[in-house]
């Protein structure tokens, strides 16, 4: 048997949590502005006669009320911290003050409770400088005892000092509130609690990782006793050397390697292999909401491992688990990581309040699945860069032609749809949409200034454009997108005139008939007819323009020399 469970055997265990409870302003951790306020309002001698402190569970209220009373009451004082020596502070930590009344108000909170409280603290305290009164869970007193309360709290008895602790703050009445000076406890951040709870280790001897630290600080949720009770757990369960299986199944925390498998699948898009993974989830009883907030957490970690040059800083795993982190995101940039984390914040409501969670996960994360890959921006450029010089060089080489429409205002141009994205680029940068410069810069007006619209104008099958109107001619299939243009044709005329810098109107053909067939032959023959036609289209400078472009030819003619008389 060891020298610490020998001395244990003696004395009887005493829990980690009040074994390490602050005695002291400066051992309270996570609420210095409450500490530092209380420690000026003694040095400057301000005291209130009632203080109101509110907060979740187990985030120092009750601990800060009994070092308030001890620095009060130190037969050094009152000081900022209390000696913890003297007579008054080891009555205090004992209770064995009669002027020091801590009471529960769950258990005492009728009308007689009250009164009686009042009739002893009718009279000066008897051997202390300040008699104080802890009611904790003051919101559990009945709304007579809090009637009863009122009068004291508005002409208190002198040298009385109320402390109230609740963590239902909105319980307690406006008229009590009013009366009192209120401290709200914030909950604990994980770092600070994890940072206590190493120290408690290492006074322990107890060897422990940062990452099952980091477990039992996001486990406890802000609560600092919460997280002290369940590394009691911990050590109860593991003996004096931890190891992060044995948190994870304490804690019933999910198994890190499940969702380095559930994003290696993702990642990889193996969509067949969801099904097995989410049924080993099932079988193990985890929840499954729970295991989603730890999939978001994972991939919000690959994220922090691609754009972080020291992310050891900021997650709480060891080397060999933040270099494993690194190999999944190594083919990654950090744009498709952020969009898999904004998909996977898009299905958390969904399967919060799905009445199948199982069947949503499982099409969720297949959705995941075929996400398509996004290309890096760089190279994006590089591609329309060597697209724009194509163009360029192409011009260049057939300069001497060049391909119009037949003169004359009766004679459409249609213009074929390309597939390709050229989104917020002008024609005049060599780069066409439409092949139209009217229509064109329609389009690019139409990005900026009705950007939701301008997708569904680049759905046109064909457009036709003469002196007096642009006809927008979609397929049967894409009646739908006709008949959304048509509900905007007044600011599409609007906007048409101005592009054309006269009154111009835009037209969208009937849904139903077989547009892709109304090119008129017998039109375009009759301007085919030019005896240069054949001989262009041999001229392998023709050739390469035309397939470059995408275009179709209208008409040829010959270059006029200017030089000429």
């Amino acid at each position: 048997m060891s020298e610490k469970s020998a001395d244990n055997q003696k004395s009887g265990y005493l829990v980690l949590a009040r074994k390490y409870r602050p005695k002291n302003f400066s051992e309270v951790v996570g609420q210095e502005a409450v500490v530092r306020i209380l420690q000026n309002a003694i040095r400057e001698n301000r005291i209130g006669h009632a203080y109101l402190f509110s907060g979740i569970r187990g985030v120092g209220k009750t601990t800060v009320a009994r070092i308030l009373a001890k620095a009060l009451n130190c037969e050094n004082g009152p000081s900022p911290e209390p000696c913890n020596q003297c007579f008054m502070c080891q009555a205090i930590n004992e209770e064995t003050l009669l002027d020091f009344v801590e009471i529960d108000g769950a258990s005492n909170r009728g009308i007689e409770d009250v009164k009686a409280l009042r009739e002893s603290i009718q009279y000066e305290p008897m051997h202390s400088r300040y008699r104080v009164i802890i009611i904790d869970e003051v919101h559990q007193l009945s709304r007579d005892a809090f009637n009863a309360l009122l009068k004291t709290l508005e002409e208190p008895p002198t040298r009385t000092v109320f402390i109230f602790a609740t963590t239902e703050f909105h319980k307690v009445p406006k008229t009590i509130v009013s009366r009192c000076q209120h401290f709200v406890f914030k909950k604990l951040s994980g770092h600070d609690i994890a940072e206590h709870l190493r120290y408690i280790s290492d006074k322990e001897k107890i060897e422990i990782s940062p990452y099952s630290l980091k477990m039992i600080a996001e486990a406890a949720d802000g609560s600092l006793r919460d997280a002290e009770t369940l590394l009691d757990q911990v050590i109860s369960f593991s003996g004096e050397r931890i190891k992060d299986k044995e948190t994870e199944e304490v804690l019933g925390v999910i198994d890190r390697n499940l969702f380095e498998a559930f994003s290696r699948v993702i990642l990889e898009g193996r969509a067949v292999e969801v099904f097995a993974l989410v049924e080993s989830l099932v079988s193990a009883g985890h929840d499954l909401r729970y295991f989603y907030t730890g999939l978001i957490e994972y991939f919000r970690n690959l994220l922090l491992v691609r754009i972080s040059e020291n992310p050891s800083g900021l997650l709480s795993l060891s080397s060999e688990e933040i270099d494993r982190l690194r190999e999944r995101v190594s083919d990654l940039n950090a744009e498709e990581i952020l969009r898999y984390i904004s998909v996977l914040q898009d299905g958390e409501a969904g399967l919060k309040y799905s009445a199948q969670p199982r069947i949503f996960l499982e099409s969720w994360l297949i959705r995941l699945c075929y996400l398509p890959k996004i290309k890096p921006l760089d190279k994006v450029i590089e591609e329309v860069e060597y697209l724009r010089k194509e163009i360029q060089k192409n011009k260049k080489e057939n300069a001497g032609y060049s391909i119009i429409p037949k003169a004359g205002n009766s004679v459409k141009q249609p213009i074929k749809n390309p597939d390709y994205n050229n989104q917020g680029r002008s024609s005049k940068n060599g780069l066409s949409v439409f092949g139209n410069d009217m229509v064109d810069e329609l389009y690019f007006r139409l990005v900026k200034e009705r950007p939701t619209l301008a997708p569904i104008f680049k759905m046109v099958n064909r457009v036709e454009v003469d002196e007096k109107s642009i006809r927008l001619l979609y397929s049967s299939d894409k009646k739908h997108f006709a008949a959304l243009i048509e509900q905007h044709l007044p600011f599409l005329n609007k906007l048409s005139s101005e592009v054309a810098k006269r009154k111009i109107e835009l037209q969208v053909e009937e849904p139903g008939e077989n547009i892709l067939n109304r090119v008129n032959e017998n039109e375009i023959k009759s301007q085919l007819k030019d005896h240069q036609v054949d001989s262009f289209l041999q001229d392998p400078r023709a050739k390469a323009l035309i397939n470059t472009l995408k275009g179709q030819v209208i008409a040829v003619r010959k270059k006029e020399n200017k030089n000429s008389s």
